[in-house]
């Protein structure tokens, strides 16, 4: 498990350790309440730490392929010819035509082909998504995910003002998983150069999931770190930050 990843697990791990303190002073009742509050919370780090295993497994196929020159060369070769069924939407090289379709350019591979493989389970909800991943195999999940990552990102527009307000959000919290430039840690999001509409839109969702406020239709995707750090995000720190991490190269 890379230093990162350890120390994300680490931190679900000491939000029990506080919670069990502060239900020593609580009425019973409110004692009860916070036992449902922890269970949930031991729920989702076990679930964190099956999803960073999973992480890791995919990361090593990753580095196995990349590792080998040829075997690199000849994935490229192969995913951007899979890349055709994926054009319409995000771009011949990656770079999205739509303004709420993300990015694919220069994404963490081994977090792209985690991505494709919630789609092919249902994980991750979107019609077109789960179609086109359900008939990808193994092989042309990782091509797919090579290529993309070995793709430039093209420079988006940003509001300057905004980009400098949603840098001291960035600086609070984001910088552990998606680091300092945006680049993500291994096996984590790149979010550098994304276009704005999109990261707000994901935020937005995040956000809802996190008050109960979703409609169930609009669960495309579920992650109790992210829920946890938008929940009490305004719209205008979302636009901030979404225009923060639009403007990171």
């Amino acid at each position: 498990m890379t230093t990162r990843m350890k120390s994300v697990a680490v931190l679900g791990v000491m939000s029990i350790l506080v919670f069990s303190a502060a239900a020593l002073a609580a009425t019973p009742d409110e004692r009860l309440a916070q036992q449902l509050g922890q269970q949930l919370k031991q729920e989702d780090v076990a679930r964190e730490e099956a999803v960073l295993a999973e992480r890791i497994r995919l990361l090593q196929i990753i580095k196995q392929v990349e590792s080998d020159t040829i075997q690199r060369a000849n994935a490229i070769a192969e995913g951007a010819d899979r890349s055709l069924l994926c054009s319409s939407c995000h771009g011949r090289d990656g770079n999205s035509k739509q303004p709420d379709t993300p990015n694919l350019a220069g994404q963490q591979p081994a977090y792209l082909l985690e991505q494709l493989q919630l789609f092919a389970t249902g994980q991750r909800k979107n019609f077109v998504m789960q179609s086109l991943a359900a008939n990808f195999n193994t092989e042309d999940k990782v091509n797919l995910a090579i290529y993309y990552s070995s793709m430039p990102v093209q420079p988006v527009e940003f509001d300057a003002a905004l980009a400098a307000r949603g840098k001291r959000t960035y600086d609070t919290v984001c910088f552990m998983c998606h680091a300092t430039n945006g680049k993500g840690e291994e096996g984590f999001a790149r979010i550098a150069g994304q276009k704005p509409q999109y990261v707000m839109k994901t935020l937005q969702r995040y956000r809802a999931n996190a008050q109960g406020k979703a409609d169930p239709d609009e669960v495309k995707r579920t992650n109790p770190r992210m829920e946890q750090v938008t929940q009490n995000l305004s719209d205008d720190d979302i636009r901030a930050l979404a225009n923060y991490v639009t403007s990171l190269r």
